[in-house]
This record gives structure tokens, C-alpha cells and sequence, in this order.
């Protein structure tokens, strides 16, 4: 099933260990995204909320992708 326009991923509740074989993390996706931002952002909610907002529409090939960069160490 496609997924519908600006819909959440579900990719995004996934633990960070289901949607990727190089995570051990227990963390949903959405919350690894949104600790990596504050931690970029000195813990800035406001600035976080912005960093992240394009993440919750994007699609899961996107999302997966981009989620990559970031969080893979």
C-alpha cells in the first residue's frame, strides 16, 4: 500500500534496531531523530521542532535515507 501525502512514516515508531542492522538502539527512529537535534542544537526545543518538522512528512525511502546520514556513526 503507497503511502498517502503528507502522512507519517511509520518507519518513524520503528526501533532504531528494527529499521537498521547497524543499530542496537531500542529508540524509535523519531526519538533518535529528535535527540540528535537537541544535542546539535544545545537542547533548544524551539530550534529542534524546526529541524525535525521536514522528517514527519517525508516519505520512508527518504526518511530511511536521511536518518542514515545522521545518525550512523
Amino acid at each position: 500500500m503507497a503511502e498517502q501525502p503528507g502522512a507519517e512514516s511509520p518507519l518513524l515508531n520503528e526501533k532504531m534496531s528494527e529499521a537498521f542492522d547497524w543499530s542496537d538502539s531500542k529508540l524509535p527512529v523519531r526519538d533518535a531523530i529528535w535527540d540528535y537535534y537537541m544535542e546539535k542544537n544545545d537542547h533548544d526545543t524551539l530550534k529542534t521542532e524546526k529541524d525535525v518538522e521536514p522528517y514527519m512528512n517525508m516519505s520512508t525511502d527518504d526518511l530511511k535515507s536521511k536518518a542514515e546520514e545522521l545518525l550512523k556513526k
